[in-house]
């Protein structure tokens, strides 16, 4: 854009300056205006009382006296002034700043106002006044009358509206931070979305360049594209006066970042001044050509780039570089995808071990793993959402360095699969597996069994019933009693949250399946069965069938 308006691409302007400085002009305009226009110049006319006009001529007597000053300035400055005008306060003080009678609403700020700059010097002036001055917080109208007799002079205060609806914040608006400044702090409220150390952090750089009157120059507050434009004027009065006094601070709308120039104002300048000649119009039209590529080429690459990435991995795969895809490296819908395509070939690889079992029952007993099968059950593993198993107690490295003989094997009877409450068996099998390196266990295949043999006594099932079916052998995954110990309560735990996890990939419901109902029908299956002499041990995985979870419970013989 510069190059096309050959003016500035951005910043403030002469304009932008101008406009923060007439706003402030216009508020300190509108503040002396509301500073005039106060009820306190009707004080003075509750001197034209006769019964005040002879207190004030007396000699001053006791408080507590009948006719004294205190009583009769209270009687008349109620009936003449402060029932029309509740927020005001008057006092009657002498030439030395003593108060010899006060009445009305802040009439305890009389301490103050007498001490106040301004006000102590105006009570030694021959005229009247009407100044400002600060109190109690806020910024007051003061009207000190002409001295009357003995010196004695009659003062009213009444605080300026600046609040929301005064002609004050009409003037100013909110669209332009602003407030009033004293001392390095917010005096009243702040204006419009001011932060106070913007405006606090303005004046501290620049109170010695606020004139005594009218609003300063224009100066930039920070760098960077929050930087915004800053004025400022001192209250008319003598509150506004020196280092202490109230100093009105306003700050531009708009921040740097903010008057940057957008393609059509650029080209309306550069139109206007006449700077598109041949070389800014190629400059225009290369500049929409790329913007127009941009605008398609910018959203194919962001939705193409993850799905090479997975194509790429599905090739690792393939050749064998890796064993499993890293779902959770992408987001949006590339990472359901992934997602969607680790659980498939998870389930691919349980159904061709299944598929193999029943094709080879030999090899029934000890499933042989491939490379890419052990990876495919890391990631069960290693990612809830596929499936988390977990191993009880039991020393693993003892049960690697143990020789197991081939008549384990042929010891091992299975049980039918346990028909627990909203589980339905399935073809598809996941057993329990241990965390850390699988156990490989040296035994024998165990023969297939003939028509002719009698078939296992079934153990007896949860629901006092056996789901039906020869059940196949289960590999070196599943949990036994024997590897836990005696600490069968943690063992039912681990096979409780290992089917409760198995339900919700699943997409079952578990809210209604407590961990004592379960525990409970475990512990019934497990006596029932290492009750019978022949039994030595008890082991229990879980499985998937029909898309559901089940568990089903295998015997070891002595």
């Amino acid at each position: 854009m510069y190059l096309l308006s050959t003016g500035s691409s951005g910043g403030f302007d002469e304009a932008d300056e101008a406009a923060v400085r007439a706003i402030t002009e216009a508020g300190m305009a509108a503040l002396a205006s509301d500073i005039n226009a106060s009820p306190v110049s009707l004080g003075p006319s509750v001197l034209g009382d006769t019964r005040l006009k002879e207190a004030l001529e007396r000699p001053a007597v006791g408080d507590e006296e009948e006719g004294s000053l205190v009583e009769i300035f209270d009687t008349v400055a109620y009936e003449s002034l402060l029932n029309q005008n509740p927020l005001m306060s008057m006092a009657v003080v002498d030439k030395s700043g003593n108060i010899l009678a006060r009445a009305g609403f802040d009439k305890e700020l009389f301490d103050q106002a007498v001490k106040a700059p301004g006000v102590s010097d105006s009570l030694t002036f021959d005229e009247d006044g009407l100044i400002s001055a600060s109190l109690g917080g806020k910024l007051h109208a003061v009207k000190v009358s002409r001295p009357l007799a003995q010196n004695r002079r009659l003062v009213t205060i009444q605080a300026v509206e600046l609040g929301g609806g005064s002609f004050f914040r009409r003037v100013v608006g909110t669209e332009n931070p602003a407030g009033l400044v004293q001392d390095g702090a917010i005096f009243g409220e702040a204006i419009g979305s001011a932060k106070t150390e913007e405006l606090t952090g303005w004046l501290g750089e620049h109170l010695n360049d606020v004139p005594p009157e009218g609003a300063s120059q224009a100066f930039q507050l920070g760098k960077g594209p929050n930087a915004r434009l800053g004025a400022a004027a001192r209250v008319p009065g003598p509150a506004g006066k020196g280092k202490a006094g109230l100093v009105f601070v306003v700050l531009s709308g708009k921040t740097l970042s903010s008057t940057k120039t957008d393609m059509q104002t650029a080209l309306k300048v550069a139109l206007a001044k006449g700077g598109l000649g041949p070389t800014g119009w190629g400059l225009v039209a290369g500049l929409l050509i790329i913007s127009l590529v941009l605008t398609f080429y910018l959203p194919f690459l962001e939705y193409n780039t993850p799905l090479r990435r997975l194509m790429s991995e599905f090739n690792g795969i393939t050749e064998g570089k890796q064993h499993e895809i890293n779902h959770d490296r992408y987001g949006g819908e590339v990472g359901r995808v992934g997602k969607a395509a680790q659980l498939a070939m998870e389930a691919l690889r349980v159904s061709w071990e299944e598929e193999m079992s029943d094709i080879d029952p030999s090899s029934s007993g000890v499933r042989s793993r491939t490379h890419s099968t052990r990876s495919l059950r890391g990631v069960g593993r290693r990612r809830g959402s596929t499936r988390s198993n977990k191993r009880v107690t039991g020393s693993q490295d003892a049960v690697r360095e143990e020789p197991q003989s081939s008549s384990m094997h042929e010891d091992e009877d299975d049980v039918a699969a346990i028909d627990l409450p909203g589980a339905s068996p399935s073809p598809v099998e996941r057993h329990a597996s241990a965390e850390g390196p699988a156990r490989k266990k040296k035994a024998a295949a165990r023969p297939a069994p003939s028509l002719s043999d009698p078939e296992p006594a079934a153990a007896p099932a949860f629901n006092d019933e056996v789901s039906a079916g020869p059940i196949g052998f289960d590999d070196d995954d599943s949990i036994s009693l024997a590897d836990a110990g005696q600490d069968r309560e943690s063992y039912y735990k681990s096979i409780y949250k290992e089917f409760v996890e198995t339900k919700q990939a699943c997409g079952e419901n578990v809210d209604s399946f407590p961990y004592e109902k379960f525990a409970k029908k475990l512990r019934k299956q497990s006596d029932s069965l290492l009750a019978k002499p022949e039994v030595k041990d008890v082991e229990f995985s879980v499985y998937v069938k029909d898309g559901k979870a089940a568990l089903k419970a295998k015997i070891i013989k002595v």
